[in-house]
């Protein structure tokens, strides 16, 4: 299995672009940061799949708090 260096790249931008609404999802950023250092941490040992899963759940994490912050903007906005 090839290293998930896409996995890992798309998990890098959706928590550089949810950065910003941190404060918002507070635990959600913190997962995501915490998951991404685990996936590459996991493919510093080779453990290729646990990164890739790792990198793929950050995503999501990030992803998460993006959406999470955007909620609480748009019902700021009422």
């Amino acid at each position: 299995m090839p290293p998930p260096a896409a996995e890992l790249a798309q998990a890098r931008a959706a928590i550089e672009q949810a950065q910003p609404a941190a404060h918002y999802a507070p635990a959600e950023f913190a997962a995501a940061q915490k998951k991404l250092d685990l996936a590459e941490q996991s493919l510093r040992r080779d453990e290729r799949v646990q990164a890739r899963r790792l990198a793929e759940q950050a995503e999501a994490d990030a992803r998460l708090a993006s959406a999470m912050a955007e909620n609480e903007r748009a019902r700021g906005l009422r």
